[in-house]
């Protein structure tokens, strides 16, 4: 049985394979670790969705800047890139990403080392890509609960979440998000699969990494009772190069920096520490 991690960016601007280097980091951390484990333990899928607002953005930085007068164009790209993926998916793309995500779930549940009933999943969301990843996940939840049986016919239960083991958000703005009334930020999601076994169960975590310096990033324990008890942890790390740690481009910084992707990598390790389930 092997684990499967969806990697989901959240800047529009991300290019596609966004998630290489990363997956490399942890892989490779994940391995040498301890004796025994196998690149092939961890099954990674991206989900990429910049393409669908990419081209909106960079054309209205253009139109907005015909002077070229404009200064901190680095800080206006970051703020633009984050509020302007925001208003397109609140207003006309909200369907057009989800089916991204769906697309790729389906994708991920065709690898052939992939069980679709039964391999349990761990999400990594950056940025507003956490918001997509809940939104989507709300959405799936809220169905689920006006079904008896609690399944969705005709898609899998990895595609449902049944087997969910772990969301990781970072460089989150979700906690802006749950000030609006209504749209299911104002309570956490759940983040434990119904079809994990007992003992897996167990060492399902929601973690979440910011740095301070990141002015979209927050922590979530605080935001109400549901996300105290949801979170099991906010991890203050410093992330980002020498000219962008100490202030907000460290946005971008979390996908190759050891203070991220190493305790990564060990909650995947505690996820398949040793346990029946996964011989």
């Amino acid at each position: 049985m092997k684990l499967a991690i969806a990697v989901i960016h959240g800047m529009g601007s991300e290019d596609q394979f966004f998630s290489v280097e990363l997956k490399h980091r942890i892989t490779e951390e994940y391995v040498n670790e301890e004796e025994g484990r196998h690149e092939d333990d961890l099954i990674f899928q991206e989900i990429y969705w910049g393409d669908l607002v990419k081209e909106r953005q960079s054309s209205l930085l253009k139109k907005t800047n015909y002077k070229k007068d404009l200064t901190y164009m680095n800080l206006r790209e970051l703020f633009v890139d984050h509020l302007g993926a925001t208003l397109a998916y609140r207003t006309s793309m909200y369907d057009v990403i989800h089916s991204r995500v769906r697309d790729n779930l389906a994708k991920l549940c065709t690898h052939r080392r992939v069980d679709a009933e039964n391999t349990p999943l761990v999400i990594l969301a950056h940025s507003f890509g956490s918001i997509v990843m809940s939104d989507y996940i709300y959405d799936i939840q809220k169905q689920q609960a006006e079904l008896a049986d609690g399944k969705i016919d005709g898609i899998s239960n990895l595609e449902q979440f049944r087997t969910l083991a772990g969301l990781i958000t970072f460089g989150t703005p979700m906690a802006l998000f749950s000030l609006q009334e209504d749209t299911g930020f104002d309570k956490a999601i759940n983040v434990v699969g119904a079809e994990l076994p007992d003992g897996i169960k167990e060492r399902v975590k929601w973690d979440n990494y910011y740095d301070k310096d990141d002015i979209i990033a927050y922590p979530l324990k605080g935001i109400n009772d549901t996300y105290g008890e949801a979170i099991n942890g906010d991890y203050e790390i410093n992330v980002g190069s020498a000219a962008t740690s100490w202030n907000p481009a460290c946005h971008n910084g979390y996908w190759e920096d050891k203070d991220f992707y190493k305790p990564v990598a060990k909650y995947l390790a505690e996820l398949r520490a040793e346990h029946t389930f996964w011989k």
